[in-house]
């Protein structure tokens, strides 16, 4: 089994912490840090210029592969995303994964973009077609809707060939078929249980299958809160405010989904870390994980560790607690701290430029 973690902003608001979270995962063994793209009122609370952070984290790591979870295509010419992607590829290494997305969750960015959410599908339609040609390195044109190409010919091109692998967020039935009919990994969210999960993950290999494509052999990261306590006691006492001030404060579309998906139990923490969070002692978090690999197969967990309403100390024990005492009973390739091309993450920001989230 993989393990990955999902980046959110920092309660200090500094970039450097979340450079630091990165470095610490490497460290601990873990395969990749993905990064979202968010705007506006949610800079802070994820990030919106993705691929920026993703190249200054490729300068502090060597290993850990980092990914987009998403760029939200749409927004973007696609030429300028095949060629940050093709930098950021060669810059690391060829450790890019890169997520794409339809649309974002909340509306200012679409209204401010130009982008109406109900032209969002065609567009990505169109850009995606016009990223894989821009990947190939070869000369095409293109006449679309959106786009109109006349012979250009893309560089530079990605370590990783043809491209690094792509995901699609698949939040929508239509996505989730979207992307199996063309072989893409998918990610499975945060607020799917078990039950959920196994129908989402049918219905992909119905897709695919029906398209020529092998779906045992495609990657599939299912999204899951993760806090690893010394105790379930220390766990519950340490995570429940946190995450409650989090869905409360700092993730209006969040919390609307749960309420629409849950009614009232959508903000009940107990019910949600029985039925989707990861909260508790190793051992607790360690079962959770076996009956999500026991009964559907999963072979990725995408962990987000850090909430913005949580301390960066808390946030960095838990991740210690699941690397040392979680992951060595799915992932025989854990590495033991200190492991040969570790860079030590940064401990103090520059005094004259800091790193904040304004």
């Amino acid at each position: 089994m993989k393990f990955s973690m999902f980046l959110m902003g920092t309660k200090t608001a500094h970039y450097t912490d979340i450079i630091d979270q990165v470095c610490e995962a490497e460290y601990l063994g873990l395969d990749g840090a993905w990064l979202a793209e968010r705007y506006f009122a949610s800079a802070d609370l994820l990030c919106p210029s993705p691929m920026v952070l993703a190249s200054f984290l490729a300068a502090r790591t060597s290993r850990i592969r980092l990914g987009l979870a998403a760029r939200v295509l749409p927004f973007h010419h696609p030429l300028h995303v095949a060629a940050d992607t093709a930098i950021l590829d060669t810059l690391s290494g060829g450790r890019v994964d890169l997520g794409l997305a339809r649309g974002s969750m909340d509306e200012a960015p679409h209204a401010a973009f130009g982008v109406p959410r109900e032209e969002a599908r065609a567009r990505f339609d169109e850009a995606f077609e016009i990223l894989l040609r821009a990947f190939q390195g070869q000369p095409f044109s293109y006449h679309g809707r959106y786009f109109h190409l006349d012979e250009v010919t893309p560089r530079p091109t990605c370590v990783q060939r043809p491209h690094p692998p792509l995901y699609m967020v698949a939040n929508h039935p239509l996505s989730l078929d979207h992307a199996a009919a063309r072989g893409l990994s998918i990610f499975l969210n945060g607020a799917l249980r078990i039950e959920e999960l196994a129908h989402a993950l049918a219905r992909y290999r119905e897709v695919s299958l029906a398209a020529g494509h092998q779906p045992d052999g495609i990657d599939i990261p299912v999204n899951r809160f993760v806090f690893v306590g010394r105790t379930n006691e220390h766990a519950h006492r340490v995570i429940r405010e946190p995450f409650l001030q989090f869905l409360s404060e700092r993730a209006a579309d969040f919390k609307t989904y749960l309420l629409n998906k849950f009614g009232p139990l959508g903000l009940d923490y107990d019910f949600l870390s029985r039925e989707v969070c990861l909260f508790g002692d190793s051992d607790s978090v360690a079962e959770r994980l076996q009956e999500l690999e026991a009964r559907l197969g999963l072979r990725h967990i995408l962990c987000t560790f850090n909430f913005i309403t949580l301390d960066q100390q808390d946030c960095v024990e838990s991740m210690r607690r699941f690397a040392t005492d979680v992951m060595p009973r799915f992932h025989s390739g854990a590495r033991a701290a200190g492991s040969p091309g570790y860079r030590p993450p940064l401990r103090s920001r520059p005094s004259t430029a800091p790193l904040t989230i304004q």
